[in-house]
């Protein structure tokens, strides 16, 4: 966070800043890509709430200095923006969002593609909560200004595909989990990596009881924390884990199929061929012949 404000303190001492706005109609081809930048902007200065607000598309604000709340249909209660928060507004809800007295500055983008609907399965977008603390949150005001300045320059193709590029790193920055109001969001990133740990250094089968029974949670908690993290359950991050480092075997190594499933914990090659060829799309065999060519 002290990166972030620095970056904040020296934009401001600068005096470079001015509310700006810019809007584009991206060409189909590239909504095609997962998403497309419909607009961008910066405001000095948010005057006050915006009340009953809906918009057909998506949406993401960055308060970068004072202070309001949020209010979104279907959340209840009303969330308090600070500086440095982040929220995504879904398209289609209803919103109520404003700051308190004196105002705010802000950076926002709006924004349309099939890949929202993947990013919020995945817990971005809000999914965890109204409003964020970004993770990383220097790089999420980095991100916010090159989406302005390169919705600024003269369009082009290139300009729609760097945006939307952009897009991705922005959403990235912001994370999935940083609750501004929340302990619990702490204690599931924390619960998080020390699953990871049990789950990596795991050999041959995994009860995810055993593993939940070790760190007191339920199986519920512990599958969420985990899917937080990664974007899978334990049990196919575990999969995928074991199917990486097969991979390193494969391709680094002369050492039988058969070896190689014991090594990543499978002690049935059958069902280790199995396992890989769904995850990876070919044989164990196959894959190490494309790779050595």
């Amino acid at each position: 966070m002290y990166a972030f404000r620095k970056v904040l303190d020296d934009c401001r001492r600068e005096d470079r800043m001015e509310s700006v706005a810019h809007y584009r109609t991206p060409p189909e081809g590239v909504r095609t890509l997962g998403l497309a930048v419909t607009g961008a902007g910066r405001i000095l200065g948010q005057p006050p709430s915006r009340v009953d607000r809906v918009l057909n598309c998506h949406a993401g604000v960055l308060v970068f200095h004072g202070s309001g709340t949020l209010e979104l249909y279907g959340t209840p209660g009303l969330c308090q923006v600070r500086p440095g928060s982040f929220f995504w507004l879904p398209p289609g809800v209803r919103h109520c969002y404003g700051p308190s007295a004196g105002g705010w500055d802000e950076y926002w983008v709006l924004f349309e593609g099939p890949a929202a609907q993947g990013y919020t399965d995945l817990g971005y977008l809000g999914a965890a909560g109204p409003v964020l603390e970004p993770a990383d949150a220097a790089e999420a005001f980095a991100q916010c200004a090159r989406m302005l300045e390169l919705l600024g320059r003269p369009e082009s193709l290139a300009g729609h595909v760097a945006a939307a590029s952009t897009l991705h790193a922005l959403i990235n920055a912001v994370g999935t989990g940083r609750r501004t109001s929340a302990e619990p969001g702490r204690f599931r990133r924390d619960l998080g990596r020390r699953a990871l740990e049990l789950l990596d250094g795991a050999h041959g089968p995994v009860r995810i009881s055993e593993i939940a029974r070790e760190l007191a949670v339920s199986r519920d908690s512990l599958a969420a924390a985990v899917r937080q993290a990664t974007g899978s359950t334990p049990t196919v991050y575990l999969m995928r884990r074991r199917v990486d480092r097969a991979k390193v075997l494969l391709t680094d190594t002369d050492a039988p199929v058969s070896l190689i499933a014991r090594e990543v914990g499978y002690p049935d090659p059958a069902y280790f061929t199995r396992v890989f060829t769904r995850h990876a799309g070919v044989a164990p065999s196959v894959f190490r012949e494309q790779q050595r060519r």
